[in-house]
């Protein structure tokens, strides 16, 4: 049988930028089609719960444009 996962990570570039900083990564999980594992994907991004390390903003604050810094 065949699987299939998505690895990604998401970057942004502030005004004033001179270039894009990951504030975030996730993965899928293992799905039997293409369509699964993307459908996972766009889940996480728009429920806005993939994974950040320490210096990256929460997801919240990155989809508000904050940066989570103080």
């Amino acid at each position: 049988m065949t699987d299939y996962r998505i690895e990604f990570t998401i970057q942004r570039r502030g005004e004033g930028d001179a270039d894009f900083t990951e504030i975030g990564f996730g993965s899928s999980g293992s799905w039997s089609s293409l369509a699964g594992a993307l459908y996972e994907v766009e889940s996480i991004v728009d429920n806005q719960a993939w994974e950040t390390q320490p210096g990256m903003p929460e997801p919240a604050e990155a989809a508000a444009g904050k940066d989570g810094k103080e």
